[in-house]
């Protein structure tokens, strides 16, 4: 008889853990997990749009739609209207949003120290190539079923 792998079980409950940390370390800025991904991306791409947001993280419009809101309600980012088309609206980090971006950055080197600890630098890479992968393998599944349904 085989023996079943658990790689989704690992996979959950890293992401749980990874949740709980960002959860902690920037409860002082009133955002959690759930808005530092995007609140990064604002920030490296000022003037993305919602679409593209979604899309970097393969999240639903609507999932980044209350990422944003949540983050503009707390004054770290701001929406224009586009200048060629009225229905897309820019997205933009404001100046208020610096520290908590410098805060996420270092719990982003932090967090990776630590699920990464006692890793060689060769382990290191080969354990993110690995995720990759896998991460691709499940989007590209995930489009090919949506095709079939």
């Amino acid at each position: 008889m085989s023996q079943h792998r658990e790689i989704g079980k690992y996979i959950s409950m890293l992401q749980r853990l990874n949740n709980m940390y960002y959860a902690n370390e920037l409860s002082l800025y009133q955002i959690g997990c759930g808005q530092q991904f995007f609140l990064l991306q604002i920030y490296k791409n000022p003037g993305m749009n919602l679409q593209e947001l979604a899309s970097f993280g393969h999240f639903d419009k609507a999932t980044a739609t209350r990422a944003v809101q949540k983050l503009e309600e707390e004054g770290y980012v701001l929406t224009e209207t586009g200048t060629e088309d009225k229905r897309v609206r820019r997205i933009f980090a404001t100046e208020k949003a610096e520290p908590v971006v410098a805060k996420t950055w270092e719990c982003v080197e932090d967090w990776e120290n630590v699920i990464l600890e006692g890793f060689t630098e060769e382990e290191r890479d080969g354990a993110q190539q690995i995720l990759k992968r896998m991460a691709e393998n499940a989007r590209n599944h995930m489009i090919d079923r949506k095709g079939k349904e």
